[in-house]
């Protein structure tokens, strides 16, 4: 798939090296903020000449925008891929938990670059990031109204809900720590749970009261 004003990528060497260059971008971004970064502080960390790390992106705006695009082109694939086989909506959304979660808990800083630094992009690289992400964000929305259409009317907003259970996905860079011993398909499981007890709850206490 060709980015905006980005070289298409056809060597699985040069995929390999481009990827360990942004994992070290992100992981700078995610702890100095977009602003404070330097394509300098990339080059050092990820220990490679300057001449050599434009070969790979062309300035910080573009490794930012790879990062996110990247990010979000991943998801959206292979969350299509698990929708497909599947046709309860309830088992869909815990199929949409599990890949954000799989992706995010290795790629924690990353979670931290999309979540914070959209606002840094500019002109088609933010228009190109802002239209996979609102794809993504409308999977999610198709799902929570197949949910709502099959299991009955919660009485709750289904945008609103969906916008929640982002930010209930995305805050986890703030808390999870897996020293702690919780795994990733634990953490899905509650979170399912969660947002599917507070979505339905309405609808179970009309049925238990009518």
């Amino acid at each position: 798939m060709g980015y905006a004003g980005v070289r298409e990528e056809k060597s699985t060497g040069r995929d390999r090296r481009l990827d360990e260059i942004l994992k070290v971008a992100a992981g700078i971004i995610a702890r100095d903020g977009y602003e404070k970064a330097s394509v300098r502080a990339v080059a050092r960390e990820a220990k490679t000449g300057l001449s050599s790390l434009y070969y790979y992106s062309r300035c910080k705006e573009e490794m930012l925008f790879l990062i996110q695009f990247r990010t979000f082109d991943s998801l959206v694939g292979n969350l299509k891929k698990k929708l497909a086989l599947l046709t309860d909506p309830k088992e869909k959304l815990a199929a949409l938990v599990r890949n954000h979660l799989d992706h995010f808990l290795k790629n924690m800083n990353e979670l931290k670059v999309c979540s914070r630094e959209l606002e840094s992009l500019n002109g088609e690289y933010y228009r190109k990031v802002e239209r996979i992400r609102r794809e993504y964000f409308k999977i999610a929305l198709q799902l929570v109204s197949e949910i709502e259409k099959r299991y009955g009317r919660s009485g709750l907003d289904v945008w609103i809900s969906t916008t929640c259970l982002f930010g209930m996905l995305n805050w986890i860079y703030m808390w999870y720590d897996p020293q702690k011993g919780i795994s990733g398909k634990r953490l899905s499981e509650q979170l399912v749970k969660l947002f599917l007890s507070g979505f339905l709850q309405r609808r179970r206490t009309a049925d238990k009261h009518g």
